[in-house]
């Protein structure tokens, strides 16, 4: 499988349909259908079935299409990398985030953001939760976007983002049915949370226990193809925050009434240091999108600017 293949697969998996999917690849319906076709040689199972709704993943799909999210995102950064050392009399700007940060905005808004600002050279890192506003002191980023809280002696927040937590359950799970669960349903269920290398482990999992719920799996947020494959197998359930297009088909999102925490996060930069134009328009693109999904894919979601 070259990245090629596997951005046509992902584009299939969004548009549900081999002729729209095709039209927008700028390819041949034949062309899209004889390479899915070889993908599903390749690996030797069927990625897609055909429903009343159009394409629908498999249980094979989703799995190749929660790991084909990461190999195409990591992919992006080795191009951007590329560019970057061809085109060194631009303008840079380092931007550090910690590790599922991104899941709150659309798929694409990276290569969208530096398509639109083709004359600055956009550096992505990403780091451990902990360890992202390390790097914004120590000058390996020039700004960067990480969990609440932070120390506000040494940095400023240009932009507060904060959303509502689902639980994360597989639709052929009973509660799946129910519009919205409580944590006393969870008691007998294998629990997924964060691990203690995350701000929101101390706060999250003192809730969890205040209600008797012992997470039984922790995981960062860089592993969040694990929790997806656990919880459409039904065999635990999770929480999420962020844009639901992340999430795979085999799984629904429920709102949880008295879980009452919520994931945080800012944008920061160090108190004293000026924010020039291209780092504006980052702050402004990142509202921008998450006010976008908040109407559809991303409900409860809550964001706050802050000019200087």
């Amino acid at each position: 499988m070259d990245i090629r293949t596997l951005q046509l697969f992902m584009e299939t998996c969004e548009h549900k349909n081999i002729s729209k999917a095709a039209k927008n690849l700028y390819i041949s319906q034949q062309g899209l259908s004889k390479a899915i076709s070889k993908l599903e040689e390749e690996f030797d199972a069927p990625l897609f079935k055909r429903t009343s709704n159009g394409l629908e993943t498999t249980e094979y799909g989703e799995l190749l299409k929660v790991y084909g999210m990461s190999i195409l995102e990591q992919y992006n950064l080795i191009i951007q990398q590329i560019r970057i050392s061809k085109n060194s009399n631009k303008e840079t700007m380092s931007v550090g985030y910690a590790e599922g940060i991104f899941f709150m905005l659309p798929k694409n808004f990276i290569s969208n953001f530096m398509s639109s600002h083709p004359n600055v050279n956009v550096i992505f890192k990403k780091y451990p939760d902990l360890k992202c506003e390390q790097a914004l002191l120590s000058g390996e980023v020039d700004i960067c976007i990480c969990t609440a809280p932070y120390n506000e002696k040494e940095f400023k927040s240009s932009l507060y983002c904060k959303t509502e937590i689902f639980a994360v359950i597989s639709n052929n799970h009973p509660l799946s049915a129910c519009e919205s669960i409580s944590l006393n349903d969870l008691k007998n269920e294998r629990v997924i949370a964060l691990s203690e290398d995350t701000k929101h482990y101390g706060p999250f999992t003192d809730k969890l226990k205040s209600y008797g719920v012992i997470p039984k799996i922790f995981i960062n947020p860089a592993e969040m193809n694990i929790q997806s494959d656990l919880c459409g197998a039904n065999m635990a359930v999770g929480f999420f925050s962020g844009n639901r297009e992340y999430m795979p088909a085999n799984v629904t999102l429920k709102s949880v009434r008295d879980l009452n925490v919520y994931s945080n996060f800012h944008i920061l930069t160090i108190n004293g240091k000026e924010i020039n134009q291209s780092m504006d328009d980052l702050i402004d693109s990142i509202q921008d999108s998450i006010e976008s999904l908040s109407i559809s894919d991303m409900k409860n979601a809550w964001t706050e600017r802050y000019k200087f």
